[in-house]
């Protein structure tokens, strides 16, 4: 969504440069903080929510240290030999501010930092406050840009300016231990959120870069993790060019501060999924649409299927599956399903009815490779006319 955003907010599309996932963070940051091009790099695609049941919770005490720039952190921090031991605990999560590090703030939509306008930014705001055949609006703009009274305005949009000199930042360090029967399997880093830019090592190994407070970062760790004990360790600093997207009217605040989890998948997996249901013009019977996304990671691999059943109450009232099909490293096979329920009970905010759905992935064995549940309720919502409808 947040990627979305960007192409909307920008009205470009821009492509992650392949060589971003080698450039340093700590010798560039301005390549990865002021550059719209990068707002993720090494980043898993976005997916369906769903933590398999081989996972571990990284909440709790971490090793912390605040600074006002990121500038200010030791260039080594990352590294499993260097010595945290002086540093200070944190929650996570939490926001530091909440936690007695630096300053919380609360602001309207404009930017809480003070930036430097280019002499060539002023010129033109000038001249369009000179211009006779500039419109009312142009000029409120750029009256605003100079501050009203001629001098610029240090908070105005310009994008994608932020300071380094004084930039809230922490420095985080933790350990995880990686259970020997995830031998085999694939392992992901998940980030519920972070405000507003982290950058992700482990084990001392450059993982990956995120931008952006209200969404999931998750990363691939396979390569990065050892058997027993692993290092991460995470810098997060308050302001990057992604933070001009989170100018609203609240307490402006950072760190990590939604649940970090560690996960273990098999090598083929159930990895993403969408749901349909539209009932017919009669609202009784629902058409059920599965699509089913598996991604496989190791050697080729030939006859996994899909099925899938929904039920309410053990009672079983749709039973879906796919022809038999292969999968190549590294690749993803989209799986259409779909069968008419007869007259399902609707969901609603009065009758918030839901229905048990289970989606299996089978071997040509006919073994239950990797499972994922959820719940779905049936519903159509629709506008006609101008007007709202729920279920009809």
């Amino acid at each position: 969504m947040r990627n979305f955003l960007f192409a909307c907010v920008l009205s470009f599309a821009v492509l992650l440069p392949a060589a971003a996932q080698d450039k340093p963070f700590l010798e560039d940051l301005p390549y990865y903080m002021e550059n719209t091009a990068v707002f993720e790099v090494g980043q898993e695609p976005g997916r369906a929510y769903h933590i398999p049941a081989q996972s571990i919770s990284l909440n709790g005490k971490w090793r912390f240290q605040y600074y006002e720039s990121p500038y200010d952190v030791p260039k080594d921090f990352f590294k499993p030999s260097f010595n945290t031991r002086k540093w200070t605990f944190i929650q996570v999560p939490s926001n530091w501010e909440m936690q007695g590090f630096g300053q919380a703030l609360f602001r309207n939509v404009s930017a809480p930092f003070v930036v430097t306008m280019p002499e060539s930014l002023l010129a033109q705001y000038r001249r369009v406050l000179e211009d006779p055949n500039a419109s009312e609006q142009q000029k409120r703009m750029a009256s605003y840009r100079l501050g009203g009274g001629g001098a610029p305005n240090p908070f105005a949009v310009q994008l994608p300016n932020v300071p380094m000199d004084f930039n809230p930042t922490g420095a985080y360090r933790t350990t995880f231990n990686i259970p020997s029967s995830w031998e085999g399997e694939q392992v992901f880093l998940r980030f519920e959120k972070v405000a507003s830019a982290s950058f992700v090592w482990v084990n001392g190994k450059q993982v990956g870069y995120n931008e952006g407070a209200q969404e999931p970062s998750e990363y691939n760790i396979t390569e990065y993790i050892k058997p027993g004990n692993n290092t991460l360790a995470v810098m997060v600093t308050k302001y990057c060019d992604g933070y001009y997207l989170e100018g609203q009217d609240y307490w402006r605040l950072a760190g990590i501060f939604d649940d970090v989890t560690v996960y273990a998948t098999p090598q083929t997996r159930i990895y993403d999924w969408q749901l349909i249901t539209d009932f017919g013009p009669d609202y009784r019977d629902s058409d059920l649409f599965l699509s089913i996304d598996v991604r496989g990671y190791e050697v080729n691999k030939d006859g996994y299927k899909v099925r899938a059943t929904v039920s309410k109450d053990g009672r079983e009232v749709a039973s879906m599956a796919s022809g038999a099909f292969s999968l190549t490293p590294q690749s993803l096979k989209t799986l259409k399903l779909g069968q008419k329920v007869s007259a399902p009970q609707k969901w609603s905010s009065e009758t918030p009815v839901l229905y048990d759905l289970k989606m299996e992935l089978v071997d040509a064995s006919g073994k239950v490779v990797d499972v994922v549940s959820k719940k779905l309720g049936f519903k159509k919502t629709e506008i006609r006319e101008g007007v709202f409808f729920l279920n009809g």
